[in-house]
């Protein structure tokens, strides 16, 4: 499986507080059968201010110990960028993309979408982008409105969600709306969102439970498949 949502690097957001936490957790992460691990640490303006050259110094920090511990793990730079109104410009500047392809991971506001949103992702779209949406069954605007998934796809809108929706974690809300949208093939990723809090990994247990509703492949697709093609930067389907 490769996991391209992760708050592992040490102490740059509200994920692993120090090294040993982020060690910890990517060993937890190999026995579960991970084998590619995208690093995206918070990029929220004024409260994580995570430029390009803080991710690169934490990654090669994190990278060192890897290979110091001869951990069979392959890790990749991303971040998880919350989408405010002055965002593109800290986009372009900066060098947010996963694995220095066109796709990049956002986020927006958890109490209801920006009014701009629409125009903020049109000019991220337009300017050779690929944003992919994080947790989408988490925000109240597709919870109260699952059609709204579909229109932010035809407007080239990736989604990913998080395993622990799957299971309850975020209530059952959210946990109806996240099936819901795979069950309309609404989903492009799987992804755990872990921020090494949890005793468990949860990935895995989510995949196990598409995976018996949805399918094999279809569970394949969301954990090894489109991923891998997101770190070669090659081309996924939207529907």
């Amino acid at each position: 499986m490769i996991d391209i949502h992760t708050h592992i690097l040490p102490a740059c957001d509200d994920g692993a507080d120090n090294l040993s936490t982020s060690i910890t957790e990517i060993r937890k992460m190999i026995n579960a059968g991970v084998t590619d691990i995208v690093l995206t640490p918070h990029f929220i303006r004024n409260v994580y201010n995570n430029h390009t050259d803080v991710i690169e110094s934490k990654f090669n920090y994190l990278q060192n110990e890897v290979e110091k511990q001869k951990i069979p793990v392959t890790l990749y730079k991303g971040a998880e960028v919350y989408l405010d109104e002055n965002i593109f410009e800290d986009i372009e500047s900066e060098n947010f993309n996963i694995n220095n392809s066109d796709y990049i991971l956002v986020e927006t506001n958890l109490s209801g979408f920006p009014k701009n949103l629409l125009e903020i992702l049109y000019k991220l779209v337009k300017n050779n982008y690929k944003p992919i949406l994080a947790h989408p069954e988490r925000y109240p605007d597709i919870i109260q409105n699952p059609t709204l998934a579909e229109d932010l796809i035809y407007r080239n809108v990736y989604f990913q969600i998080n395993a622990g929706s799957l299971i309850g974690l975020y209530g059952k809300r959210v946990s109806k709306t996240a099936w819901k949208l795979l069950s309309r093939g609404h989903v492009h990723f799987l992804a755990s969102d872990t921020h090494c809090n949890n005793d468990e990994y949860l990935l895995p247990l989510a995949y196990k439970v598409i995976k018996k509703n949805l399918g094999k492949d279809f569970a394949k697709l969301l954990c090894v498949i489109n991923p891998d093609k997101l770190l070669k930067n090659k081309n996924i389907q939207l529907f």
